[in-house]
C-alpha cells in the first residue's frame, strides 16, 4: 500500500465499527483468561499506560509501521517487541499526552493529535498489571528515529501490507508457572506473528492484529 492509497481509506479507517476485542482475542493466550482470573484484584487498581502505533510513508512511499525491541532489564518484558509509550506521568493531561510525550522520550519523534487515525480497543496485561490505551497515528514523512539507549534496543518498521497479509504462527514462549513467582516458569505456546524478522506475541501482537483487522475492513 503506498501513500496515496493509504490517504483515501483514512476516512474510513476512522468510521469503521469493528469488534476490536475480537480482533484482539485471535492472538491472546489460551491461558490468558486465567491470568487475568489470578490478578482481578489488581487489576481493579492496574497501572496506567498508553502506546502509539505510528504509520509512515518510506522513501518508496510505502506505508511503514514502526515497532521497538524493548532492552534487557529485570522486568516482565524485557528484550520483547512493542509499541514506543509507557506509563502516565504527572502532567499528563491526556492517555495521548501519556503516548506523545513517551513516543518522543524513546524514538524521538513529536507527535500531536491531529495526526490521531483511532484510539485503538485497551487491553489489560496480567503480568505488568498495565492497562494500555493504544493509539493508530500517521505522520505523512519519512521520521530520523533517535532512540533511546537505555530503554530501546532497536527501533524498526515493518511494511504495513506485510502486517496485513501476515499468518497467525505458534511460538513456545517460557512463562512463570505462578503469576507470584517468577523462579518457576514453564514453556507455553502462544499465537504469533513473524515481522520484521521478530517473533511478536503478548499485547503487542494482540493489538496489531486489531489494526490487520480494521485495514483488511477498508480495503
Amino acid at each position: 500500500m503506498n501513500y496515496a492509497e493509504f490517504k483515501l481509506i483514512i476516512p474510513k479507517l476512522k468510521l469503521t465499527n469493528l469488534n476490536s476485542k475480537v480482533s484482539q482475542l485471535k492472538l491472546a493466550p489460551s491461558f490468558r483468561k486465567d491470568y487475568i482470573k489470578l490478578n482481578k484484584n489488581l487489576n481493579l487498581n492496574s497501572k496506567k499506560a498508553a502506546v502509539i502505533a505510528l504509520l509512515y510513508p518510506d522513501d518508496n512511499k510505502l506505508m511503514r509501521l514502526v515497532l521497538i525491541l524493548r532492552n534487557i532489564y529485570k522486568g516482565v518484558h524485557s528484550n520483547q517487541i512493542g509499541f514506543p509509550g509507557g506509563r502516565v506521568e504527572v502532567g499528563d493531561k491526556t492517555m495521548f499526552d501519556t503516548a506523545a510525550r513517551e513516543t518522543f522520550e524513546e524514538i524521538g519523534i513529536r507527535l500531536f493529535k491531529k495526526s490521531i487515525i483511532k484510539e485503538l480497543h485497551p487491553l489489560y496485561i496480567p503480568p505488568s498489571n498495565f492497562s494500555v490505551s493504544p493509539f493508530l497515528v500517521s505522520v505523512d514523512f519519512t521520521p530520523d528515529f533517535i532512540k533511546d539507549d537505555i530503554e530501546v534496543k532497536e527501533v524498526f518498521s515493518i511494511d504495513l501490507d506485510s502486517l496485513i497479509t501476515s499468518k497467525i504462527n505458534e511460538l513456545s514462549v517460557k512463562f512463570p508457572a505462578n503469576l507470584n513467582d517468577s523462579t518457576k516458569t514453564n514453556n507455553k505456546l502462544v499465537p504469533s506473528f513473524l515481522l520484521g524478522g521478530h517473533n511478536v506475541w503478548g499485547a503487542t501482537a494482540m493489538m496489531l492484529s486489531e489494526i490487520r483487522d480494521l485495514f483488511k475492513n477498508v480495503i
